[in-house]
């Protein structure tokens, strides 16, 4: 693992060694779940994008499966 330098105001550094101390967990490991989550929302996951339309169309899922794929012999 790296280790980071990182400079955080005075009330910004209360509130995390709060919440770290209620939760029982480490300042690093709160940051690196932060950052982390931070990196994560802002990369583009067609996956994720494509999620809500899931199952709104009929065909099969394999496209591959349909007769006559891959099959050009009629041209």
């Amino acid at each position: 693992m790296k280790t980071v330098t990182l400079k955080i105001p005075d009330e910004l550094d209360s509130k995390v060694r709060r919440a770290v101390k209620r939760r029982g967990e480490t300042f690093s490991n709160l940051a690196r779940r932060a950052l982390l989550r931070e990196v994560e929302e802002h990369e583009t996951d067609f996956a994720r994008l494509a999620a809500p339309y899931r199952g709104m169309f009929e065909g099969p899922a394999d496209l591959s499966t349909r007769e006559g794929y891959g099959n050009h012999h009629d041209c």
